[in-house]
């Protein structure tokens, strides 16, 4: 009687368990934070731009949305960002200056349930890198201020005019490598800790500043190493 009360005691268990992680939303959105250390040789080998430290190289902002297509594998959009904030100051400006650079992955990943609540999952997917260098420059001084900054970068063609928009802009291709352990805390919320590489194929060349090519900072953002802790939760 005894073992008959143990093995049923046993399958609600199993029965239990299996429902909770049968009933794992399809649909999640997850939030955190990466790191990574690249050498943005084009900001670092120059005064006048904002001092470097662990917010404006190494941290990155980390959130993207999945869906659960097949029994173990998911697709989704998962993006990176590093952003600089603050003063620049050449020889005839001085003011706000933006960086950012974004790392936008569009995921396949595949995973395997060790046991019900920790999975293991791996990324192998495309990346689309862009660059985005703003500065807040007096309309009637805008050229001047731009082509102090592209002189920094190196360029010796300037540009003779400047529109509205006041930024200078790069794309790129390249491919993420990415192993993670996932913890499910609930059905719906989950922590998920990975380890890879991002690898990109980026160039000086061809930044685009009012329409025309430039040459913009020098970044040594190939084979990556980066970390990501998030927080996953199950819309639906």
């Amino acid at each position: 009687m005894k073992s008959q009360k143990y093995n049923l005691i046993f399958v609600f268990v199993l029965v239990f368990v299996n429902n909770v992680v049968n009933s794992q939303p399809k649909l999640s959105f997850d939030l955190g934070l990466g790191l990574y250390q690249p050498t943005l040789e084009g900001f670092d080998e120059n005064d006048a731009f904002p001092s470097k430290n662990v917010f404006n190289r190494n941290l990155l902002l980390n959130y993207g949305i999945y869906y659960e297509f097949f029994s173990n594998a998911r697709i989704g959009y998962n993006s990176l960002s590093s952003l600089e904030t603050g003063q620049v100051k050449f020889v005839n400006f001085d003011g706000a200056f933006t960086r950012n650079i974004n790392y936008r992955i569009f995921a396949l990943e595949t995973f395997f349930r060790w046991r019900p609540r920790i999975e293991f999952n791996f990324t192998l997917s495309p990346v689309w890198g862009k660059g985005v260098i703003k500065m807040d420059t007096e309309p009637e001084e805008s050229v001047v201020d731009w082509n102090e900054l592209l002189a920094s970068f190196g360029n010796t063609d300037f540009i003779n005019k400047i529109g509205s928009t006041n930024s200078m802009v790069k794309n790129w291709v390249g491919y993420a490598g990415i192993i993670g352990l996932r913890y499910y805390l609930s059905s719906r919320v989950a922590v998920d800790l990975k380890s890879g590489f991002l690898n990109n194929n980026y160039q000086e060349k061809d930044w685009i500043l009012n329409n025309t090519k430039v040459t913009g900072p020098k970044l040594k953002i190939d084979e990556l190493p980066i970390f990501t802790l998030k927080i996953i939760y199950g819309l639906r």
